[in-house]
This record gives structure tokens, sequence and C-alpha cells, in this order.
């Protein structure tokens, strides 16, 4: 019993020092390489199960080449951002963000030129905000005219997550609701409650409290063609996704392979982002290819949400997103939007905090990992020992019983091989269960087969080799251990799909652990763990030893 519980105690030290402490980043390493993983995995399945899917949104940006053809240099006077914003209203948007801080007066301009462009948008009853900067770091508010309509414009943290409310100074002091922290949540509350109402639902905005994970799509909008050239975009052969020579399934197999054994490499063709991206110079031209006379580019911004902002990378307003490489904030602020509307309140996010220790913060997703963790560790130390499996098969034969028993495997194992399928079937099923589409049927087909080889692999032919008499079969080998490694991620990640929707990185760092000291061996303990329980028995001894020495000395003395 005691080396029992000496093992499970140190299998919970090494989930402490790997999953907590975290030495060298460790932990932080394989969370951040597991997401490129995770995103290779889900970005060219998001939107499928969404018919309106590319309609929500759309981004100007002022880039390079719109600083050429203004003849200018940025930042861009008042003058300028008044003529676009309002060749955007002239398109009829859905609503207007301005990733610009405008704080100070320009030289021959004021910032009471914009009041035009304000009452035109309040009479369209287009919704326009404009950024005020990150919250928590002492922005000072915008200039009256343009205070009304501020929002801020926080970009993504260290962990990757997107913050969508946040107390504020402001409701630190007056002890108010949570206040809007970024333009994705701002415009989607506000036209939610306005011209979206019937499309939203009912927003509660206790359930947007925690920030969001966001998913990133792979498959550009189709209009983003007739705006710039896309033949050296990685997504150039995969535009038509069921028909043309790049399936959804087949993308993201050749994403996670290419991520896993090439990742360091990095890559000559680049990522077209997902929402439509229209140059700010671009927006009274017709499209590329398209007949003399048509209608200007500016007309597919109606009825979307626009961000307009920069791609200027002097201006550093950009982060690096795992497989994607550099975002530009706008186009962030833009995917996170999408997000919304795809999921609405139920978004990926952070899973919340359950408390505070010092300096160590806990979370609902580490205090079920640390569950998982305790509960696969005791299941080990509680397997029957070889030595007494070996006994049974010697009763066994010693009976006669022999081939009552190769019976009894082979119907167990097809017994297994039933369940593999029908678990199988579930674990495909269920994040599918209220997006499945038609169009997605082969695709989840074969994912299901390929979930049904690792349950196979992993449940059912360890119960084949351990009916045979060989010591050594019994044992589960590294394809078995593979197997399992995997339907334990396909399990997690489907449970996660359809329940909490947590970040799948998360898990990642759990399965290595687990294939770093997790093990089969004859006394239950491997290289890793070994060391440390013989530490942990010394530790224990040490009292006894010290109570018998002493004992043992004053009997001398007397």
């Amino acid at each position: 019993m005691r080396v029992r519980l000496v093992y499970v105690i140190a299998m919970m030290i090494f989930f402490i020092i790997y999953k907590v402490l975290d030495p060298l980043g460790l932990e932080s390493a394989t969370k951040q390489t597991s997401a490129g993983l995770f995103n290779a995995l889900t970005t060219p399945f998001y939107g499928a199960q969404s018919p309106d899917t590319h309609r929500h949104v759309a981004v100007v940006e002022v880039n390079d080449a719109s600083l050429k053809r203004f003849g200018t240099a940025f930042p861009l006077s008042y003058a300028r951002h008044i003529a676009i914003l309002n060749q955007i209203l002239d398109a009829h948007p859905a609503a207007i963000f301005v990733d610009f801080r405008m704080m100070r007066e320009l030289p021959g301009e004021t910032l009471e030129s914009f009041a035009p462009l304000i009452a035109r948008a309040r009479s369209m009853k287009v919704p326009l905000l404009f950024a005020r900067g990150e919250a928590g770091d002492l922005q000072p508010a915008l200039p009256p005219i343009l205070r009304p309509l501020q929002v801020y414009s926080n970009g993504l943290e260290t962990s990757g997550s997107y913050p969508l409310m946040e107390e504020g100074m402001e409701a630190r002091e007056t002890g108010e609701a949570p206040v809007a922290v970024n333009p994705a949540w701002a415009l989607y509350d506000t036209l939610c409650h306005q011209a979206w109402s019937t499309r939203c639902g009912d927003v509660q905005e206790e359930a947007f409290t925690r920030p969001m994970v966001i998913r990133w799509g792979l498959s550009s909008d189709p209009a983003q063609d007739i705006v710039s050239d896309q033949s050296g975009y990685w997504q150039n052969g995969c535009a038509i996704w069921n028909e043309g020579t790049c399936a959804r399934l087949t993308a993201a197999s050749r994403l996670a392979l290419t991520y896993l054994f090439l990742h360091s490499r990095g890559s000559e063709k680049q990522f077209a982002f997902y929402p439509l991206v229209i140059g700010a110079e671009q927006l009274g031209h017709s499209g590329r290819g398209t007949p003399s006379g048509s209608p200007a580019l500016a007309t597919l911004l109606a009825d979307r949400a626009v961000f307009y902002g920069s791609d200027i990378r002097d201006q550093h307003d950009d982060s690096i997103v795992p497989l994607l490489g550099r975002v530009p904030g706008v186009v962030t602020h833009a995917m996170a939007f999408d997000n919304l509307v795809t999921y609405g309140a139920r978004y990926f996010h952070e899973p919340p905090e359950m408390g505070q220790i010092g300096w160590l913060r806990l979370d609902k997703a580490e205090l079920l990992e640390a569950l998982i963790w305790l509960v696969c560790s005791v299941a080990l130390v509680m397997r029957m020992k070889p030595a007494q499996q070996k006994e049974q098969f010697d009763v066994l034969a010693a009976s006669g019983a022999q081939n009552n028993h190769k019976h009894h495997a082979i119907t167990s194992i097809r017994k297994r091989a039933v369940a593999c399928a029908l678990g199988a079937f579930l674990i495909v099923a269920i994040p599918s269960f209220q997006s499945a589409t038609r169009a997605m049927l082969i695709d989840q087909f074969v994912i299901w087969l390929f979930v049904t080889f690792l349950f196979l692999g992993a449940w059912a032919l360890p119960m084949a080799r351990a009916a045979r008499a060989e010591k050594e079969e019994k044992e589960r080998g590294l394809l078995s251990q593979l197997c399992f490694l995997g339907s334990l991620s396909a399990i997690g990640f489907a449970l996660n799909e359809a329940g909490p929707r947590w970040p799948n990185a998360d898990w990642i760092g759990l399965l290595l652990l687990w294939l770093a000291a997790g093990v089969e061996e004859e006394e239950e303990r491997n290289r890793f763990v070994q060391p440390l329980c013989r530490l942990l028995n010394r530790v224990i001894d040490l009292p006894v030893s010290i109570y018998s020495a002493g004992r043992r000395a004053l009997s001398r003395h007397a």
C-alpha cells in the first residue's frame, strides 16, 4: 500500500513541477507550439456550418500601397480619413470601427471636422466607434467630439487570448459593471441590440465576460479574388473546398503534418486572411477582371461591420498568430467579431478562474487536469501485477480451459471492436451535432474511420495480446501507446468542442507528461518516477531511522 501511495505522490509532484511551476517555460512552450497544431486542424472547418460565412465583416486598411496612391506619409490627414470613411458610409455598412487613435489636433486641421461625418452616420443609423487605446494603461479619453463614440481596443494578451470586457479604471472607482475593452464586443453588442436583433437573439452581457480564444478561418472571402491577386497565397488551390484539389479534411491533414514536422522551416507562401480585406485606395476602383463600368469595390461593404485600420509594419500594430504568422491588429479585431457572430455566447474562451494562492492563479482547466492526472495515477498503481496475471494463466492451463479462454478472448475483441466503432461515432457526432452539413458528410466519415482505428489500436489489440501466454506480449506496445494517447486526445477534443470550449492547447502538456511519466513496467515505475519514489521513501524512513538510532544510542549509555 505504501509503495502505491508513494508512487501517486511522486506522479502528482511531477504534475505540479511541469504544469504549475513551469520550469524553463516548458509548459508555456508546449502550449505555444500546440496552438499552431490545433489551428492547423480547425481552421479549414471554421465557418463550414454557416451558410452566411464571410458576409458579416470586412476590413478596410491603410497600407504601403495606400500611402503611395495618396502621395502622402503616415499618419494620414484628418481630411483623408474623413474621405475614406465617407466612401465606406456610401456602401451602407452595418457598423464602422476606426482603429486609429485620433487624440490631438493636426497642423491646419481640427477634430471638429469629424462632426459632419458623425452626424451622417447617426442619420444613417450606422454605429461609428473610435479607438481610445488599451484599457488599464491609463489612456486618456478622446477629445470631446469623439468621446461619446470611443471604445477601448486591447490587442491579444501574452497568453494569446482576446479580452472582451474588463473592469476599467472608471468602473473600479464607481463600482459599475465591466466595460467593453475591445471593438469586437462593442460592435457586436450594439448591432445585436439594434439592426441585428433578430439575427443574434437574446444577448446577455454576463455570457461574454471570459477572454476569447479566437478561431482563425482558412478559407478567404470568395470576393477577395476580385480585390487582390490570390495566386501567391496557400489557399489558392483550395478556394472551392469540396470541388477543387483541396478538401477541408485534406487541408487540415496537410497543415497538421506540415506543422508537426516542418514548423521550424517556415513557408514561402503566405496565408490570406479570412475576412474580406480591401485597401483604402481601392474603394473607388472596380474589381479585378470585372467588365468596365462595374460597381466599385466599396459596394462589397454593404451590411457588413467594417474595421478601418492600418497594415504598416512600422506601426507595430500586429501580433504573431501560430500558423498564420503576422496578423495586423485590425484583422484580429475583425476575426474576433466574426467569432462572436459565428458562435454567439458559445465562443471559445479561457477557463474561469477558481481562486488565487499568492502569485499562483488556479482555473477550472488546471484543476480538471490535476483531477484527471490523479485518477490516472491511481488507476495505474492499482493495476494487477504481471506476476498475478501469470499465476491466473497457469491456473487456467492446469484446468484445461485454454480453448475456452481463447474463445472468450476472441468474443471480447469483437465486442470491443463494435464498442470502438460506436464510441468513434459519438466522438465525431458530438461536436458537429448542431452544425452538421451535407457537404461535410464525407469528411466526417473519414474522421470516423480514423478515430475508430485509433480506438481499436488502443483498446482492442492489447486484449488480443493479453490472451496469449507470453508475458512480454501482455504489455502495451509503442504503437498501442500512441493510439491510446491519440484516442484520449480525440475524446478530449470532442468533449471540449461540445462542452466548455476551453483552449485545446492546454491539454497537450498533460498528454506529453503522461507519455513521459506513465509506464507499464513490472514495478509500475519508470526511469522518471523511480528516483523520486526512492527519495520519498528515504524521506519517509528518515524519522524512523533517526528514532531507531536514538533508541540504540540511549540503550548503550544505559
